[in-house]
Order: C-alpha cells, then structure tokens, then sequence
C-alpha cells in the first residue's frame, strides 16, 4: 500500500511538473497573434507646452503637392485638437515646421524594445512585453528586424518658439507602407502627432485602418 501511493504521489508531481509548460505551449501562439508589432510608431518630446489657442504657423521643408495637402491638415488637427489660431508666420507666436518622406525599412527605427514609455503631467506610464516570437519580449528575447526592402512613410515635426528660437516640441511618426498608399498613410499620421503635444513618448506603437 505504502508504495502505490509512493507512485501515485509521484505522478502528481511529474503530472505537476508537465502541465504548465503543455498549457504555455497552447497560449503561445494565441499571444504570439495578440503581440504582434504594430506597423507605426510615434516618438515625440515635449520642452514646454504652449498654452491652449496659441497662434501658429505652419510651414512644410518644401512646397510639394503632398506637403500643401499635409500643411493643411496640421492646421486643422490643431485648430481642432488645441483650438489654435492658425496665422500668418509674422503674426504667430509658434512656428510648426515638418518634412515627410519615404524612406527603406533599414533606416527607420525598430519596433519598441521590450515595450513603450509615456511621460506626461500626471505621470509616467511603461508597457513591458513579457513574452512574444515577434518582438523583442522579456521571455522571448531579442527578435530580427522587419524584412529589408520595405518602405516606411515618415513625418518629422518641430513646434518652434518663434520669439525665443527654442524647441517647444518636436516628434516623429513612422509607418510601414504595404501597399501605394503614401498620401492615405501621411494624412492619417498628422492627427497621432498633434494629439501629443505636451507629452513626451517613446516609440508608441501606432495602428490605423
């Protein structure tokens, strides 16, 4: 008797012992699917936050088709987002300059590493991604970068004190182009970017339909 519940015990244990890694292995790819890297990411600093309705300018590194038609959007998603008064330069106590451009996947920055940070006001906020096949993970480790020879859509933006010369804020959008999409993808990053004025984040990742 004494030594069939020995082994019974025994069983328990070894059972005990296997289960949690036979249930990790079916989770496994249901979280694989759920931390999938999204395919943009926002970086941005903020140095001082202009007050709200704060006259701007906006102004594009060069007069294309494309950036009139983002130049307009900028003034709209601020007018809206920070009820701004949008002006002439001359008039503007800020001047918000931006360049947008294509660029191959080598020269865009990687995915969050083990997850994001936001700091703003109230406070700081970190994500850690514990475990992912697809990004880097505390469990999984490092992971490889996105396939060469994609292209990515950048945004790169400054809001200027006009007076003082100084940087009250500036921030980077960055998104994977699947397929010819560039005007569809560069007018829908203006509006990630604008929301965050007054907050400083790192490489939040950024996903839109």
């Amino acid at each position: 008797m004494t030594q069939r519940i020995a082994a019974l015990v025994a069983g328990l244990a070894a059972l005990l012992v296997v289960l949690p890694g036979e249930v990790l292995a079916q989770q496994a790819p249901a979280a694989e699917q759920a931390a999938r890297p999204a395919p943009g990411m926002v970086t941005v600093r903020t140095f001082r936050q202009p007050a709200e309705g704060f006259t701007v300018a906006v102004s594009p590194y060069d007069d294309s088709e494309l950036n009139l038609t983002l130049k307009s959007d900028f003034e709209a998603a601020l007018a809206g987002r920070w009820q701004a008064k949008v002006t002439e330069e001359a008039a503007a106590a800020y001047l918000l300059l931006f360049e947008a451009e294509v660029v191959t996947g080598e020269l865009a920055p990687k995915p969050p590493s083990l997850g994001s940070a936001r700091v703003d006001d109230e406070g700081a906020e970190v994500n850690v991604n514990v475990w992912s096949s697809t990004q880097d993970s505390v469990l999984g480790g490092r992971q490889e970068a996105a396939p060469a020879g994609s292209n990515v859509f950048h945004i790169g933006a400054v809001l200027r004190d006009r007076q003082s010369g100084e940087v009250a804020w500036q921030g980077d959008a960055y998104y994977v182009l699947s397929e010819p999409e560039t005007e569809r993808v560069a007018r829908a990053l203006v509006a990630p970017l604008v929301d965050k004025i007054g907050q400083s984040v790192a490489r939040e990742p950024l996903e839109f339909e």
